[in-house]
Order: structure tokens, then C-alpha cells, then sequence
């Protein structure tokens, strides 16, 4: 048996996500040929610009080979034009040669600098497909396993050879409903904010599948908050933005925390901290679809009483009554231990472990009582 607890406490919303890179890049040749090299370990970290694969360069090394050597026949052409329009302008002018010949190369000239244009941008071309030929790293980030191995024959945009996705930071993605979302942005243009709600910015609590005490360790900004609700589902989806600093150093690696596809744990702050009533999670029973507590009065007589329960803190879990007409009385006791044997008006004799009762409001701020302070005997 244990009696209510009161606390100063902020309002709480508790929500899942789950955790998503910022950048997921399919890796894809931007050539067909036959792969020739692959340059990294399965899972290893890698910068931008870092080489991942090489397709064969052979047949781009001899394509952009054919384009130089077209550009050096033009120019040479080019050139004897240029002499021969030189020429004849002399030779008009002591009236040795037609106008009709001069006009000749001139036609030949032009027609020479559109073929130059085309073959300068050919072997540009064949220049681009030769440095294609090596597949590099477009993000900082973490690279999956590989798809395909050496003389494996790749498709241009087709062929996915491998995944790489940032790490370092990760966004966790969760949703709220309508009346939560009207509730935090009136907060937010409110004078008073609550904690987690500083400068305009909101932030969130996250915690872990490991999280099983709910502590929330890792706080993030809410950096984002979608333009629309969701008519099916009448929500709408918000994004924090969590710090994962990690060290590929083999020596001394410090792999990240937060992997994308993870669940998480969101807590949305919703109000300022008032007064709540607290009471230990193992005194909340279920009947049916209601929550309720066995109270004990003064005259040791158990009965139920349907609660609405809030969020938790640490093992704590706040309660309030269904009906606001019925206030909890001073003298109320909570069944935390035995809750099977309770018949309602039924008279027990309830037993208090005093010596093992450490009081809520006796905790330092943020800290919640031991799972075994707030279980007393049977009643």
C-alpha cells in the first residue's frame, strides 16, 4: 500500500518514431562496362569523393583516344584553311586568282568550325565517360555491403551497386495529432514557454528501444514540422535532429549510436509544470478498456476508482480522476502489491513498508524512486 505523491512536473507527450539518415544514396554506374575494381570494405566509413568501384576503363580510354585525334584532323584542316584564304586575299589583290576560290575556303573555314565545335564536345563526352569509369562517394557517410564483385557486367543507371547513407546527424521522425499540434503551437506563441521550449526553438526527449526506464537521455531540436495534416490519419509529422559523433579510427573506433530504421522514443513537451499526483506504475490495473486504482479509506475498506493516466516518470506514472467531481482524498491509499486480492468494500488490513518508502517529493529534481521503494507488502 502506498499513499498519492505529488510533484511539480511538466506535461508531457509520449510518441514513437523511428530514426532516418539525412542523405540514403543508391550507388549506380554511370556507364556500362564490366566492374573492375572494388575499392572498400563491406560497412566501412568513407568520405566524399572517396573511390568506391571502377568499371573498366579500357573501351572509354580508346573512344576519347578516336575523339582527340578527330580534333587534331580539324585543326589541321582549319589551318591549311586559314593559309589558303591568306593566300588568295594576295593574290585577288594582283588580280592572279577568282574571287570564286577565295570564297571557296572561306565556305570551308566555317563549315570547319562547326565540325571542331562538335568534335571538342565529343571528346568532352568521352572525357566525362572515362572519369564515370570510377564510381566515388557522393556523401560522408557509412557504405553497405556490395552488390556485385569483379567482372560482373554493369548496367548504365540501371545496375544499384551499393548503398551509402550519412551518419553524423540523423533525423528521428514522429507524429502528432490535430489537437496535440494545436496545443504546441499555441504553446509556442504563448509569452510563458514550458521547458524544452527556448527562444522559439522546441525540443524533444528521445530514448532508445534500451530506454526501458524512459529517461529520454538524448534531447534535439524539432527543426522541422510538415506543411499539412494527413487526412487519413489527421496528423502530422514533425522531425528532430539528434548529433551522432562517431570515430572510424581502427584503433580506437567509437561506432554511432543511431542507426537509420531505429525506434525511438519521443517526449513532446505540452505545458508549463504544475502540480500532479503520482502514484507507482504497479498500482495501475486494467478492467477492460479502463484504467483504475484500488484506493484504500480510512476505514481500511478497498474500493476502485477509473483514473486517466498521464506520462511516466521513471517507474511513476501521473493519474488524475475521470470524474473531476471525485477529487482523491487526503486519507486515500494506494494497493500497489496484491491488487488479485481485492474485492471492492471489501475491508483488508494494509501493511506499509515505511522504512523502504522513499518519497517522491523527497527526490532530487529529475530523479524518480527505485522500482523497490514504492512496493509495501500485500494488503
Amino acid at each position: 500500500m502506498f499513499g498519492f505523491e505529488t510533484r511539480m512536473a511538466p506535461e508531457y507527450l509520449e510518441v514513437t518514431g523511428r530514426i532516418n539518415s539525412v542523405f540514403v544514396v543508391d550507388i549506380r554506374s554511370r556507364v556500362s562496362g564490366y566492374l573492375s575494381k572494388v575499392f572498400f570494405r563491406d560497412g566501412q566509413f568513407v568520405h566524399k569523393g572517396d573511390a568506391l568501384y571502377e568499371i573498366d576503363p579500357r573501351p572509354s580510354l580508346a573512344k576519347l583516344a578516336e575523339s582527340k585525334g578527330t580534333v587534331e584532323k580539324l585543326l589541321g584542316e582549319r589551318r591549311f584553311a586559314e593559309i589558303q584564304i591568306d593566300r588568295y586575299e594576295k593574290l585577288i589583290a594582283k588580280g592572279a586568282a577568282s574571287q570564286q576560290e577565295l570564297d571557296s575556303y572561306r565556305a570551308k573555314l566555317e563549315e570547319n568550325t562547326g565540325s571542331l565545335a562538335s568534335a571538342r564536345a565529343q571528346q568532352d563526352f568521352n572525357q566525362l565517360n572515362l572519369d564515370f569509369c570510377t564510381i566515388v562517394s557522393p556523401i560522408d557517410g557509412q557504405v553497405s555491403r556490395t552488390q556485385f564483385q569483379i567482372g560482373n557486367l554493369i548496367n548504365q543507371d540501371q545496375t544499384t551497386l551499393t548503398t551509402v547513407v550519412s551518419i553524423d546527424p540523423v533525423f528521428v521522425y514522429f507524429n502528432v495529432d490535430e489537437p496535440t499540434l494545436l496545443r504546441v503551437l499555441k504553446t509556442m506563441r504563448s509569452t510563458s514557454h514550458p521547458s524544452g521550449l527556448t527562444a522559439g526553438k522546441l525540443f524533444i526527449d528521445v530514448g532508445l528501444v534500451d530506454d526501458l526506464e524512459r529517461a529520454y537521455p538524448h534531447r534535439c531540436v524539432v527543426d522541422f514540422l510538415n506543411n499539412q495534416l494527413d487526412a487519413q490519419t489527421a496528423t502530422i509529422t514533425m522531425r528532430g535532429r539528434l548529433d551522432n559523433p562517431y570515430d572510424p579510427n581502427p584503433d580506437q573506433p567509437k561506432p554511432p549510436l543511431f542507426r537509420s530504421g531505429m525506434f525511438a522514443r519521443v517526449r513532446l513537451p505540452l505545458g508549463q509544470p504544475a502540480q500532479r499526483l503520482l502514484v507507482p506504475e504497479p498500482a495501475i490495473a486494467s478492467n477492460q478498456d479502463r484504467k483504475i486504482l484500488w484506493l484504500v479509506d480510512a476505514q481500511n475498506v478497498v474500493s476502485t476508482r477509473e483514473v486517466l493516466v498521464g506520462q511516466k516518470i521513471g517507474t511513476w506514472i501521473t493519474v488524475q480522476p475521470t470524474d473531476p467531481s471525485k477529487p482523491f482524498g487526503t486519507s486515500d491509499r494506494v494497493v500497489v502489491r496484491g491488487l488479485q486480492r481485492c474485492r471492492e468494500g471489501k475491508p483488508v488490513t494494509p501493511r506499509l513498508a515505511s522504512d523502504e518508502i522513499v518519497l517522491l517529493n523527497t527526490l532530487p529534481a529529475g530523479e524518480a524512486a527505485s522500482p523497490d521503494a514504492a512496493r509495501p507488502d500485500d494488503p
